[in-house]
C-alpha cells in the first residue's frame, strides 16, 4: 500500500513538473513574440542653433525598436507647433530618421516666461493601438545678456509611459490581427 501513494505522489510531482516547464516555455514564446512587433521612438541626437534671439532645437528622432511606430507625435511645452508622421520604420528596407526643426523665436512661450514643467514629449502608438509615450524634461536658463530664456533638452533622463499587458493579453494581441497590417 505504501508504495502505491508513493507512486501516486511521484506521479502527481512529475505531471506538476512537467505542467511548469510547459508553462514557462509558453510565457517565454509568448513574450518574445509580442516583443517582436514593439516600437521604440527615441531621440538619438540633438542639435542646437543660436542666430540673434532665435534658437533651433533640432532633434533626430529614430525607431529603435523590431516594430513600426503609429501615429507618431512630438510636441514641446511652450512651442506652438508640433511633428507628425502617419508611420515610422525600424532598420529594414523602409528604415528612416527624422529631424524636426523647432525655431523658438523671441515671442515664443517657453522663451519669455518660466514654465513649471516643460518637456518634450514623444507619442506613438504600436499596430494594437496602444499607447506609448516617453517625455524628456526641458530645462529653461536665464540668460544674463538678454531677457530670454535658454532651452535645453536633457536626453539622458527620458521617463516613458508604456502598456504592460499581462501574458494572457499578449497572447490575445498576437493571436488577433494587428490593427494597421
Amino acid at each position: 500500500m505504501d508504495w502505491f501513494i508513493l507512486s501516486i505522489v511521484l506521479l502527481g510531482v512529475l505531471i506538476t513538473a512537467i505542467g511548469i516547464s510547459f508553462l514557462r516555455r509558453f510565457i517565454h514564446t509568448t513574450r518574445s513574440q509580442y516583443r517582436q512587433y514593439l516600437p521604440a521612438v527615441r531621440i538619438i541626437n540633438l542639435s542646437t542653433m543660436k542666430a540673434e534671439d532665435t534658437i533651433t532645437l533640432t532633434p533626430e528622432l529614430e525607431n529603435v525598436g523590431p516594430g513600426v511606430a503609429y501615429d507618431c507625435l512630438l510636441q514641446l511645452s511652450g512651442w506652438d507647433g508640433n511633428f507628425s508622421v502617419k508611420a515610422f520604420y525600424p532598420k529594414g528596407p523602409r528604415y528612416q530618421t527624422h529631424s524636426i526643426p523647432i525655431v523658438l523665436g523671441p515671442n515664443a512661450p517657453i522663451r519669455t516666461k518660466p514654465l513649471s514643467r516643460c518637456y518634450v514629449r514623444l507619442a506613438y502608438r504600436d499596430c494594437w493601438e496602444q499607447r506609448y509615450e516617453c517625455w524628456y524634461p526641458v530645462v529653461q536658463s536665464s540668460n544674463v545678456n538678454s531677457r530670454l530664456y535658454t532651452v535645453h533638452i536633457d536626453l539622458t533622463h527620458p521617463e516613458f509611459t508604456e502598456p504592460q499587458p499581462s501574458v494572457s493579453t499578449m497572447w490575445t494581441l498576437l493571436r488577433r490581427r494587428p490593427a494597421h497590417q
